[in-house]
C-alpha cells in the first residue's frame, strides 16, 4: 500500500462486531440461495428454431441488421422498422417495443464495421477513464487500479459486430464511461454521456435520476436544474418517438406480453451470467461473485461507489421483478463495472472479519 493510502476508504473498518456479523450472514445467504437455486443458463430463454436468421445472426440481433440494412438504403426508420417487426412477427405495440432510431442512423453513417471500430474505441476510453478515475483516488491502495482490466473483460461484445447492434451493449458501455466521469463538482462530462445513452436506450433513465438525486441532495440547483432540463428533453424524445411508431402501426399488430418477469434473486444472477466474461462457466461461480462484487463497492466509503452501488441495486431490482426469461441481454447495462467490485473484496472480508475477532478480544473476563 503506497504510504498516501489509507484504510479509511474502507467503510467496514472498525464496523460494530453486530453489524460485521449481520452482513457477512447477508453474503452467506445470498450466495447459498443463488447456487442452491441453480441459477445459470437454464433460466435462459434460447433462441427458438424458427427465430428469424439473418447473415448468421439470429433473432434481435438479425432484426436490427435488417432494420439497419433498409435504413442504409434510404428508407425512412419507422417504417422499415414496423415492416421488419411486422414480418417476423415482433410487437410493435406499446411504443417502447421499437427501439429508438439513434443507433441505426448513427450505424447508417458509419456502417456496421465502422461502428464496431467506434464502440472498440469507446470501450477502450471507458476502460482508461476508470483507471485514471481510481489512480486519482490517493485514499485506495494502488492495486484498486487494476479494476479497470476487470472492466475491460465485460467489455468484450464491443468487438463483435452481432452485438454493437444491440442497445443495451452500447448503452452498458455509455453507463460505465458516465460513472467514470462523474463528479458532484463537475457532473458535466457525465451528463454528456447520459444524454447520448437517454438517446440510444430509455432504460439509461435510472443513471440520470440517481445523479439528479445526488444533485438534490448536494443542493446544487445549477445541475439539479440541468438534470431535470434533461429530462424534460428526454420526456419529448419519447413521445415524438411514440408518436412517429403510432403513424405506422394498425390495432391489428402484434401487443408484447408486458414485462412481469418476476424472477427474484436466481433470474437476475442468471442473466448477469449470461452476459458477463464467465458466461461459459458453471452458474455457481456467478452465484458466488455476484454478492462479493456487490459488497466490494459497498465497501468503498465514497460518492463513486455508492453511485456505482446505487446503479447495481437498482437494476437488479429491474431485472428481478420485470425482466422475462427473453430479456437477459438487459444484463449487458451493468455488467461491465458489476465485477470491478471484486478488487475491494479482500480489504472488506479482512475487515469485517477483524471487527468480529477484536470484539472477540477485547471483550472482558467473564466473573467467576
Amino acid at each position: 500500500m503506497p504510504a498516501t493510502a489509507t484504510t479509511s476508504w474502507n467503510r467496514f473498518n472498525g464496523l460494530p462486531r453486530p453489524w460485521a456479523a449481520a452482513v457477512l450472514a447477508l453474503l452467506a445467504a445470498l450466495m447459498l440461495f443463488g447456487v442452491t437455486s441453480g441459477a445459470g443458463k437454464e433460466r435462459i430463454e434460447a433462441a427458438k428454431p424458427d427465430a428469424m436468421r439473418s447473415e448468421g445472426m439470429i433473432g434481435d440481433h438479425a432484426l436490427y441488421a435488417r432494420i439497419l440494412h433498409r435504413v442504409e438504403a434510404g428508407e425512412p426508420y419507422y417504417a422499415a422498422a414496423a415492416a421488419e417487426h411486422r414480418a417476423n412477427h415482433y410487437p410493435l405495440r406499446p411504443f417502447m417495443t421499437m427501439r429508438l432510431p439513434t443507433l441505426a442512423w448513427i450505424l447508417s453513417i458509419t456502417g456496421l464495421q465502422g461502428g464496431v471500430v467506434l464502440m472498440v474505441l469507446l470501450g477502450f476510453a471507458t476502460v482508461l477513464a476508470w483507471r485514471r478515475r481510481l489512480m486519482r483516488e490517493t485514499e485506495l491502495p494502488r492495486y484498486t487500479r487494476f479494476a479497470a482490466l476487470l472492466i475491460a473483460a465485460n467489455l468484450s461484445q464491443v468487438a463483435l459486430a452481432q452485438w454493437v447492434l444491440m442497445h443495451e451493449v452500447v448503452t452498458g458501455v455509455l453507463i460505465a464511461l458516465a460513472l467514470a466521469l462523474y463528479r458532484p463538482e463537475r457532473p458535466w462530462a457525465a451528463m454528456a454521456v447520459v444524454a447520448v445513452g437517454l438517446a440510444i436506450r430509455e432504460t439509461m433513465l435510472p443513471v440520470a435520476m440517481l445523479f439528479g438525486l445526488f444533485a438534490l441532495v448536494d443542493r446544487d440547483w445549477r445541475a439539479a436544474g440541468a438534470w431535470m432540463a434533461l429530462g424534460l428533453a428526454f420526456l419529448a424524445a419519447i413521445a415524438a418517438h411514440a408518436a412517429a411508431l403510432a403513424a405506422v402501426t394498425t390495432p391489428a399488430d402484434l401487443a408484447s406480453p408486458g414485462w412481469h418477469g418476476m424472477g427474484g434473486w436466481p433470474a437476475y444472477l442468471s442473466f448477469i451470467h449470461a452476459t458477463s466474461a464467465i458466461r461459459f462457466l458453471p452458474g455457481w461461480i456467478s452465484a458466488l461473485l455476484v454478492p462479493l462484487a456487490l459488497l466490494g463497492w459497498a465497501a468503498w466509503r465514497s460518492r463513486l461507489a455508492l453511485a456505482v452501488l446505487g446503479v447495481q441495486l437498482g437494476y437488479a431490482l429491474l431485472l428481478m421483478l420485470f425482466a422475462r426469461s427473453n430479456n437477459f441481454y438487459w444484463g449487458l447495462l451493468v455488467v461491465p463495472t458489476l465485477y470491478a467490485g471484486l478488487i475491494f473484496v479482500p480489504a472488506a472480508l479482512a475487515a469485517l472479519v477483524r471487527s468480529i475477532q477484536q470484539s472477540k478480544l477485547s471483550a472482558p473476563p467473564a466473573m467467576t
